[in-house]
């Protein structure tokens, strides 16, 4: 009886092996179908490789600035000089020569009328010296020349006179806008008042870049620049000068781009903000492929995976095939193919976060907004 029980015993103990074998083997051959399926369905990701257009930017922020701006005064001698009339509005478009302000004029027109009067004076004098010129005695035609004199000096105080008569009259130095009115008739100035300000319409930008982005742009690159307090406005430019001396801010080195804009640009001010992205490379109609598309081999150089359809009976299924590239310019997404393939081209996607001979899908590259660089293969380029 206990031996058939200890048969018993050791064929429920054989029974339960067995099982549990069955349920590994189920189990590990379920896990590498749901592999392998995993891995089919990542080689299918695929793209097609297409022309288009592909630029690379650097960003940074700033501020504007008029062209020119010439601060208006009154150049009177003298505090407490009133205001006569004020003849413009603030924004409002002037061209040089434009009255702005005039002052109280009382005392220089006084002192141009007793010039005037001073001149036509000697001139009588003059007149009666130079009667009888033939019969004149050396001691007359002394008198004559001495009054000569008398009259050219009595000119070029006239001349002064109406100069400080202009100087009430504050006109406009060019064309341009007027800003920073601030008097009304009435008021009372001093010399070393600002009564307004006239800038010209022709603005730029001053962008701050960091030092690797600064060493990348060039004098003559373009740009576009968004404006915080014009929504949708966007502004072209040229990158005119950039600053050979850095700042330095907490530690941080920082150049100034000088962006002239190409268009006036409608409602702009001064002092306002500015987003700028300047082009420091672009390629127009060139092939590109996906960077998660392109594989790195150990020797530095590029290949990506097409994909081919397999002979008929093969139910449909394709097959990929390595294809070493040649690279150029990339920016977040794509990058241009030189080398190796050819529009209309199918490729594989690398899905995975990361994989031995691809890029990196996590590594973000900084071609775009906000970015000046840019990597490929995990490399800088």
């Amino acid at each position: 009886m206990k031996k058939i029980e200890s048969m018993a015993k050791r064929h429920k103990i054989f029974t339960g092996f067995i099982f549990l074998a069955i349920a590994g083997m189920v189990y590990f051959g379920y896990a590498k179908i749901v592999q392998n399926k995993t891995q089919e369905n990542e080689i299918q990701e695929t793209a097609i490789i297409k022309k288009g257009d592909i630029k690379i930017v650097v960003t940074g922020t700033g501020q504007v600035f008029a062209k020119s701006q010439v601060d208006l005064q009154g150049v009177v001698a003298g505090d407490g000089i009133k205001v006569e009339k004020v003849l413009v509005k603030n924004d409002q478009t002037v061209k040089r020569g434009d009255l702005i302000v005039v002052l109280d004029t009382t005392e220089p027109k006084k002192e141009m009328q007793n010039a005037q009067l001073n001149l036509k004076s000697a001139f009588i004098t003059q007149k009666e010296t130079n009667r009888d010129f033939d019969k004149q005695t050396i001691e007359e035609r002394w008198k004559r020349q001495a009054q000569e004199i008398i009259v050219q000096q009595k000119k070029l105080l006239l001349d002064d006179a109406k100069r400080r008569l202009e100087d009430y009259y504050i006109r406009a130095p060019f064309d341009g806008i007027v800003t920073g009115l601030d008097v009304e008739a009435g008021d009372s100035i001093s010399r070393d008042d600002i009564v307004a300000s006239v800038i010209t319409e022709e603005m730029y930008a001053e962008i701050s870049l960091n030092e690797l982005d600064a060493a990348r742009v060039k004098t003559g690159n373009n740009a576009t620049i968004a404006f915080d307090a014009l929504p949708g406005v966007v502004a072209k430019g040229k990158v005119e000068k950039i600053d050979t001396i850095g700042k330095i801010t907490q530690n941080v080195v920082s150049y100034e781009a000088k962006i002239v804009f190409e268009n006036n640009v409608e409602l702009l001010k001064p002092g306002m903000s500015a987003n700028a992205e300047i082009i420091i490379d672009s390629q127009e109609n060139v092939l590109q492929i996906p960077n998660t598309a392109i594989r790195k081999n150990k020797d530095g150089t590029f290949y990506t995976q097409t994909v081919s359809s397999l002979e008929s009976g093969a139910e449909g299924k394709t097959k990929t095939i390595s294809k070493p590239i040649k690279i150029g310019i990339s920016d977040e997404m794509v990058t241009q193919v030189m080398e190796g393939l050819q529009e209309g081209e199918e490729v594989t996607l690398k899905t995975s976060s990361s994989g031995k001979n691809g890029i990196n899908n996590k590594e973000k590259t900084s071609g775009g907004l906000f970015g000046g660089s840019f990597k490929i293969g995990g490399e800088k380029r």
